[in-house]
């Protein structure tokens, strides 16, 4: 229960200035910042979880972009000459750290926002004028939640069945028989059956060193099983989009005026919020026309750390980002009293 309700349009206005700030603003302070303050009201809005699981995949990815972008970028007044005449530039390096900066703080906003917003709001707010379009963006922010959910519970299900619980009763005669229990015998069979077919006829030894190593037929099986997860949570995941849309078309859906069970209106919170936001916003854009939380890095970067940013623009900055950590605060506080 959520003792601050804010109206679902006002958290939408707020989260999309918070996107086109994260691709606008390129001083290191401000953007450490942004990043600080998006992991407070993350950490506050109970989804440490899904943290991790982004990190693991961002890490990667950010070390992708930080090797790749110096070595294909080679712009910049500063070099590193690493080797003969071959160099990288600091312009190049600052850069591809910026730019996994702000795709992490992306990622970042639209958890948040998936956390502040359901799929019910949304289609409260767009579902009267633009049904189609509303339905698309709905399903887009499901889907890989959805399946990731499913393909975890298929999971479940196959390792189950690797245990002996099976739930169809001609593989359980099928295993009693051929004693596929996930004991020795049975990876010893699988290790058979994939050399047996491999062809014969190479009788190289590098054939039958590949014929016998035991973890080539491990990754193999594997990727069988891998692919027969996804194929079954993909055939699930279609199977229920056809039911819900043989629904949704019997139920009327788009025929007409669309109408919502949900009821939202603006209240004296909703009125500050956007008074906030518009104040703090108008700061910023005047502060980003004079040049402030912005750096210019190619052809060479002028940014230096003893330039601190301790002025209204970076104030009202800071401020734009407190209100939801301010809502998550004082609704722990009430809760606990």
């Amino acid at each position: 229960m959520e003792l601050t309700s804010i109206h679902p349009a006002v958290y939408l206005l707020y989260y999309f200035i918070m996107v086109l700030f994260a691709f606008i603003f390129s001083d290191p302070y401000f953007v450490v910042t942004f990043l600080v303050l998006i992991l407070i009201l993350i950490s506050l809005q109970g989804i440490s979880s899904e943290l991790r699981n982004i990190m693991k995949l961002f890490i990667p990815l950010s070390i992708l972009i930080m090797i790749l972008n110096p070595l294909l970028n080679r712009t910049g007044a500063h070099k590193i000459c690493l080797w003969s005449n071959f160099f990288i530039t600091y312009e190049a390096i600052a850069y591809g750290i910026l730019m996994s900066l702000a795709l992490l703080i992306v990622i970042l906003v639209f958890s948040s926002y998936n956390k502040s917003v359901s799929y019910q709001e949304m289609l409260y707010i767009f579902s009267k004028k633009l049904p189609i379009i509303s339905m698309i963006i709905v399903m887009a922010l499901r889907f890989i939640p959805l399946i990731n959910s499913r393909a975890i519970e298929v999971q479940k299900l196959n390792n189950l069945k690797v245990n002996g619980i099976d739930f169809d009763d001609e593989n359980d005669e099928k295993d009693e028989s051929e004693g596929t229990d996930g004991s020795e015998d049975s990876r010893r069979l699988d290790v058979d059956e994939f050399n047996s077919n491999i062809n014969t006829d190479y009788n190289s030894k590098f054939v039958d060193k590949f014929k016998s190593n035991k973890r080539i037929a491990a990754i193999i099986k594997e990727s069988k099983t891998l692919g027969k997860i996804m194929g079954i949570t993909v055939s699930w995941s279609l199977e229920e989009s056809m039911f819900t849309a043989k629904s949704m078309k019997a139920r009327g859906y788009n025929a007409t005026e669309r109408t919502s069970y949900l009821s939202y209106k603006f209240g004296n919170a909703d009125y500050a919020f956007i008074v906030l936001i518009t104040i703090t916003v108008a700061i910023i854009i005047v502060g980003l026309l004079k040049g402030v939380g912005m750096i210019n890095i190619y052809p060479s970067i002028d940014f230096s750390f003893s330039n601190l940013p301790f002025n209204i623009y970076y104030l009202a900055f800071i401020v734009f980002l407190l209100p939801l950590i301010y809502l998550e605060i004082k609704e722990r506080v009430l809760w606990r009293n």
